[in-house]
């Protein structure tokens, strides 16, 4: 399914150790485009609370009323346009598979999360207010989200547990009312056992210098072959997973030790200790002085 980078939503959901973002919004009446076609690497679940939407995703129309929920699974092009004259609201929770489990090679993974992603197994995508018994795991749904929806929109963390055990029991019913795909093509898989060694060399060697050509080098591929199977599978870029991989650990040593923030930085794989605060502010929102002081008790 191929992607135009244009189209790429940029805003960042949550941070790299709780990657959750919530959204609250309403558009005055007579807005036409509520938002415009974009794709984005996380889940997203989204609630309408107001007003009537014509909602998109891939070629496939929803019309939604207040009540009604859509999901959209990562990487999937989808818009909204208002089909009413008055005010139109809702709340959306965007999270990444992290959540659910880190190791998207794990063998939780491979049952829950890598079927859904690579489109092996396909979740219900619209879920409208509906009384009927039948429909009973969808109220549900929407009392889940909504438990989410009271938490404060820029204030997610003191919420974790409860927000991670929300997220968990409408994975469950999702599953419990999703259904196979029938595709025989099982490409991704293939591909995500094959960058199983790529993954453990970073884990093994993330506090040395390690470049592109490296990493594609272990499979063997080109490194733009590479990249593209890299990041189809992971969702998101060579590079991108090992920063994010370094700063991780540096978030333990910062909490763990008493070692100076430069020397961290060098032991987590950065050289530059303005770079290593750059990329941390990025990855987990705060400087690492402030994650420091803010992890201890």
């Amino acid at each position: 399914m191929s992607r135009k980078k244009e189209y790429e939503e940029k805003e960042k959901h949550g941070t790299a150790q709780f990657p959750v973002g919530l959204h609250k919004l309403t558009y005055p009446a007579g807005t036409d485009v509520i938002f415009y076609i974009h794709w984005h690497q996380e889940f997203e679940f989204l609630v309408l609370t107001e007003g009537k939407v014509l909602f998109t995703i891939e070629n496939r129309e929803y019309v939604m009323t207040p009540g009604d929920i859509v999901f959209i699974n990562s990487n999937y092009l989808h818009t909204a346009k208002s089909v009413c004259d008055g005010v139109c609201s809702f709340y959306a929770v965007d999270f990444s598979y992290q959540v659910l489990n880190e190791d998207i090679h794990s063998i939780f993974s491979k049952k829950y999360i890598r079927p859904v992603l690579n489109d092996k197994f396909i979740f219900p995508e619209f879920m409208p207010l509906c009384d009927d018994d039948a429909k009973e795991w969808q109220k549900d749904i929407r009392r889940y989200l909504h438990e989410i929806d009271e938490c404060p929109e820029h204030g997610l963390e003191p919420f974790e547990l409860m927000i991670r055990s929300r997220i968990y029991a409408i994975w469950d019913i999702m599953t419990k009312n999703g259904m196979r795909a029938h595709k025989d093509d099982d490409i991704e898989s293939r591909y995500s056992e094959r960058l199983e060694p790529v993954i453990k060399y970073i884990k093994e060697n993330y506090a040395y210098e390690i470049t592109l050509a490296e990493l594609a080098e272990i499979l063997p591929m080109s490194e733009g072959q590479f990249s593209r199977v890299f990041k189809q599978t992971m969702k998101m870029s060579p590079i991108q997973y090992l920063m994010r991989y370094r700063i991780l650990q540096s978030c333990k040593l910062l909490q763990d030790t008493d070692k100076k923030i430069g020397e961290i930085a060098n032991l987590s794989g950065f050289n530059n200790i303005s770079y290593f605060n750059r990329v941390f502010l990025n990855t987990i929102g705060c400087t690492p002085k402030e994650y420091r002081e803010n992890s201890s008790y």
